[in-house]
């Protein structure tokens, strides 16, 4: 495939090549209950490519900044994806960043649309100006209007997108995260790695765990485009367990957070609704001890040899395990155990990004063949005027 190859390009391919293939999987909470909701390559390029084109008849151009706020998952997966191919910039923040650092960043560029969930995830951005930018407050009926228009406008425009793309083939598109630096201002970059995500293909399952805004959960999400491949994703540790069992994974992709917890995981790991051991702390501890040559008594190397009742808990068909932290001796010897491999992923160094000089701002033409829809945009407040009080990005 080629190497610079477009979002658009990528998704067209995954469309036709594996229409029916399960592209994104998540879990949610419904009354009480686990369900796991996903979409097709086909299904996801239609939400995208419908959410693109309602971006831009709402006024977005390509290169101008979308700041997207939404939980982990394909929401925040789909709205990422149709602001690519948009030609848009998808702006991620981390929770943990200061106000003051975010209005400075904001105020340096050019952001059109700001994507939140809820009102909550609103606090950060109050001391950031936003003057041009529209809210779009995206839940399950606003996100549906918004591919309503996006589909009229692609009916009125069918070469829209191709043109987007053309015009935005030598930019870079991928996601722009917010990094906080210790005793010094906060930098926006773009995350790139190199390692294991090279090697996925089309017929992988990958499980990632992560927050959206951390920079291995974004460069995974990138390799999951070119790849084609299944992707299942969730954001906190306690997740990973059910996760495991549901999806049955081939990759298992963790970020610093749950990568820290592991053993801790598996120490409290069920199989089949029971525990996988009687004392797994021993088993655990063999296993280390194994793997860095101690001297082991028969009863030592029983228990490291115990570890292989843990291949159920990890789905039963793991073949890679990385993790975005360094690999210690009890997990490097639980997968040789198991006969998984640990993958690398190495971060290239984080380079302070300059949105505003990094490309100009394309106006999109308009649509020929009829006026265009009075409807607009799904969202609370507008360009040049107020927001409502409740949604206030200034705050009270």
């Amino acid at each position: 495939m080629p190497v610079h190859e477009s979002p658009l390009a990528r998704l067209e391919r995954h469309a036709r090549g594996r229409a029916l293939d399960v592209a994104v999987v998540e879990q949610r909470m419904v009354d009480g209950r686990t369900e796991w909701p996903s979409l097709t390559w086909n299904e996801l390029y239609r939400r995208v490519i419908d959410g693109a084109a309602g971006m831009i008849e709402a006024g977005v151009n390509p290169g101008q900044v979308v700041v997207i706020r939404v939980p982990t998952g394909i929401r925040q997966l789909e709205l990422e994806l149709a602001t690519r191919v948009a030609g848009a910039v998808p702006l991620l923040l981390p929770d943990h960043m200061h106000p003051v650092e975010v209005g400075r960043l904001l105020d340096e560029i050019q952001v059109r649309l700001v994507i939140v969930d809820h009102e909550s995830r609103l606090p950060l951005l109050r001391r950031a100006a936003l003057g041009e930018a529209q809210l779009f407050e995206c839940d399950d009926h606003s996100w549906e209007r918004l591919r309503g228009m996006g589909l009229e406008r692609r009916k009125r425009q069918p070469d829209l997108l191709s043109y987007v793309d053309s015009v935005r083939a030598d930019a870079p598109s991928g996601a722009v995260l917010g990094l906080t630096r210790e005793k010094a201002q906060a930098w926006l970059f773009r995350p790139e790695c190199s390692g294991t995500l090279s090697d996925l293909r089309a017929d992988d399952v990958v499980l990632l765990a992560g927050e959206a805004t951390d920079r291995f959960t974004a460069v995974v999400r990138d390799a999951h485009l070119t790849a084609g491949c299944t992707l299942a994703w969730v954001e906190t540790p306690d997740q990973l367990e059910a996760a495991l069992a549901h999806v049955r994974p081939t990759h298992v992709l963790l970020d610093h957070t749950t990568a820290k917890v592991l053993e801790e995981l598996l120490e409290a790991g069920l199989v089949h609704g029971a525990p996988w051991h009687e004392t797994p702390r021993d088993v655990l501890e063999a296993t280390s001890a194994r793997v860095a040559d101690a001297r082991l008594t028969s009863r030592t190397r029983k228990l490291a040899a115990d570890v292989t009742a843990l291949e159920p808990w990890w789905g039963g068909r793991v073949r890679l395990l990385a993790l975005d932290t360094r690999v210690n001796r009890t997990i490097s010897g639980l997968a040789n155990a198991l006969g998984f491999r640990i993958g690398r992923i190495a971060h290239h160094p984080a380079v302070r990004l300059e949105l505003a000089r990094e490309h100009s701002v394309v106006t999109v033409p308009e649509a020929s063949t009829i006026a265009v829809s009075t409807v607009t945009l799904p969202r609370r407040g507008g360009v040049g005027a107020d927001l409502d009080s409740a949604f206030s990005l200034a705050g009270s």
